[in-house]
């Protein structure tokens, strides 16, 4: 079955299956593996911490594949993120992804360079704008989803289904995304491709604990610590609280306390995540993992190439089954 649509023609990959960023461990190490496999890799700069380290990562990445792989900037949040774009930039890395804040004059840098611009979004109104700023195509994340949230994040399927209609280039989904349904049901919104965070953390290639990947594959959607961290709305006086506090600090830093109480964690006390990921306490991994609602479809750890694979063939069964190939993937 060809999968080609507007956004394999955007990252050159086979699929439209696209690895999420991570701050603490999105390296080649995982980027390289997954677009090997068809899908598209993405090494987070900021896990690199300098040019220096980012640069040689790229380097490592292509002499593990020869497919394309996307770097991450996260703005306010990356270190040296002007200089870790112009690596990019260097090294013709042909797609770059911007997220978490205002990207456009990132963006209007990537495209004088002639490559490729995507921005992460966690809201319809701030899709619009990366579509007005010039963006090839926009990630909108769900509620269902870990990492940075927004008070006025809506679910997966009302955003995608909702954002569709309003947008005209391509929209790609992202928020307990993690298996072939999830793929052929955000198809069917209208998306035209998927991002996926939480459940590459479950391959085998991924650079964090194995009790950490078990408790992924043994947490449950209706898991109160998994169910609240995703769904649960924050304190609103703790919310409020550090939003009047923005430009009374260094940006990075005042988001840094802003996700701690999107996530529902004290704004003064920042969490671990180092430690909590290579962590091989069972009580530490079953309190941390699962902040996507995704782990309910991770059933066990695998390959990237693996769970690839699997996925367009159970894709394609459910399609072919269903009759639709051909209206979804045109």
């Amino acid at each position: 079955m060809n999968w080609k649509n507007r956004v394999t023609d955007i990252l050159g990959s086979e699929y439209p299956i696209i690895q999420g960023a991570f701050a603490g461990f999105g390296t080649s190490a995982l980027a390289a593996p997954v677009s090997d496999a068809g899908g598209f890799g993405i090494i987070t700069a900021g896990a690199l911490r300098s040019p220096e380290k980012l640069r040689e990562d790229i380097r490592r990445a292509r002499s593990m594949t020869d497919k394309p792989f996307g770097i991450n900037l996260s703005v306010g949040l990356c270190p040296h993120i002007d200089e870790m774009r112009e690596v990019a930039i260097e090294e013709r890395v042909p797609v770059i992804f911007t997220a978490v804040y205002r990207a456009d004059d990132h963006g209007r840098r990537i495209h004088e360079a002639g490559l490729k611009w995507v921005h992460k979004v966690a809201t319809i109104h701030h899709a619009l704008a990366a579509e007005r700023h010039g963006a090839d195509a926009v990630v909108l994340v769900g509620l269902e989803g870990a990492g940075f949230k927004s008070i006025h994040q809506l679910p997966t399927l009302v955003a995608i289904s909702t954002a569709v209609k309003m947008m005209k280039i391509p929209l790609i989904a992202a928020g307990g995304i993690g298996d072939a349904h999830g793929l052929v049901a955000a198809l069917g919104m209208g998306a035209e491709g998927i991002y996926m965070g939480t459940r590459f953390m479950a391959v085998a290639e991924c650079p964090i604990s194995d009790r950490y990947k078990q408790a992924l594959v043994e947490a449950k959607p209706w898991d109160a610590n998994v169910r609240d961290r995703a769904l649960a709305p924050p304190k609103r006086e703790e919310y409020e609280k550090v939003v009047k506090g923005r430009g009374e600090q260094v940006t990075g830093e005042w988001l840094m306390r802003l996700e701690r109480v999107l996530l529902k964690q004290s704004p003064e006390v920042p969490r671990d995540w180092q430690s909590d990921l290579q962590a091989d306490d069972p009580e530490v991994a079953v309190r941390t993992a699962g902040g996507s609602l995704a782990v309910g479809v991770i059933d066990s750890v695998v390959s990237a190439r693996e769970l690839i694979d699997t996925m367009i063939r159970e894709a394609e069964q459910v399609l072919s089954q269903r009759g639709t190939v051909g209206s979804i993937l045109a």
